[in-house]
Formats: structure tokens, C-alpha cells, sequence
């Protein structure tokens, strides 16, 4: 398997783990700028979304035939609705689902490396070797990062449900 699809995999388990709800928020607007006009608005779980294109598409061009001297457009916001967090590309819950999958992959190569040297190396210790010794530290420094992002993120999680 390519180490595309296995990360791939590696994003999807560490969204589970985070139990992250992907929602989108669709809105269709016109103009440009500060002078844009929403006209429509859709909060739907993404899965509805993927599945469901063709109606957005319907809307967008309906509503172009309605205002035909101004160009109709889709904005779309991903996110997670359980904490409200953004899954931009930047942002920190996205930082913490792919820190999340870094760390399986780094383990599953830590393993591999680890069934390598035992079949072809007879002088090979766990305990010993250097290398394997400062891949631990590392991985055990990342794994407590990681684990403080997730409680910031659960602290804002319910910050938010107590303001609202």
C-alpha cells in the first residue's frame, strides 16, 4: 500500500479517535467584498454534502437566473460541530488530527524497524540500541505534546457549551 493511502488511513483513525464530526456550512451569496449579499444558507454534515452536490449546484444556478447581472457564488466553511473548531488547513484542530496520525506512522516504523533487526541482526538489543533509544524519547516528547493539544481542545470544548 502507498504511503499516501496509509496516512490516509492514519487521518481517518485519528479523526475517529478525536470522535470529530465533519459538518459544512454552504452559504450562497452575491457580490463582492463588504457589499456581499447572502441569499441562502445550508448547515449540513458533510457526508449529506458529498452526497448531495447537485443541489447546491441547482441553488447556485437558480438563484443566478433570478440575479443575472450579478455573480452568484458558494462560500463553504468546514468544520467540526462538536467543538466548533475550524478544519482549515492552519487550524488547530486539523494540527492535532495530522500530529495524531505522524505519531501511528512513526510507531508502525518504529515496529518495522524493530521486526527488521531481530530476523537479520543477532547482536540487535531493544534496550540498547541508540537509535532506537532517541526514536523512543522523541516519539514519548510528541505522544505528551499531542496529548496537552487534545485536553486545550476539550477545555475549549467546554468553554463553548457553558457560554452558550
Amino acid at each position: 500500500m502507498s504511503d499516501y493511502y496509509q496516512f490516509a488511513k492514519d487521518l481517518a483513525k485519528a479523526e475517529k479517535e478525536l470522535k470529530i464530526e465533519n459538518w459544512v456550512q454552504i452559504s450562497i451569496c452575491y457580490g463582492y467584498g463588504h457589499q456581499s449579499v447572502t441569499l441562502y444558507t445550508y448547515d449540513l454534515p458533510r457526508e449529506v454534502y458529498e452526497r448531495r452536490m447537485w443541489v447546491i449546484r441547482w441553488r447556485v444556478a437558480r438563484l443566478q437566473c433570478q440575479y443575472p447581472r450579478n455573480d452568484v457564488y458558494p462560500s463553504f466553511y468546514y468544520y467540526d460541530k462538536r467543538s466548533g473548531e475550524s478544519l482549515e488547513v492552519s487550524s488547530c484542530l486539523s494540527k492535532l488530527i495530522s500530529a495524531k496520525a505522524q505519531i501511528t506512522k512513526a510507531e508502525r516504523r518504529m515496529n518495522e524497524y524493530i521486526e527488521h533487526n531481530r530476523q537479520n541482526n543477532i547482536f540487535f538489543d531493544e534496550d540498547t540500541d541508540a537509535e532506537l533509544v532517541k526514536f523512543r524519547e522523541k516519539l514519548e516528547r510528541k505522544k505528551l505534546e499531542c496529548a496537552e493539544c487534545e485536553k486545550r481542545l476539550e477545555q475549549l470544548v467546554e468553554k463553548r457549551r457553558n457560554n452558550q
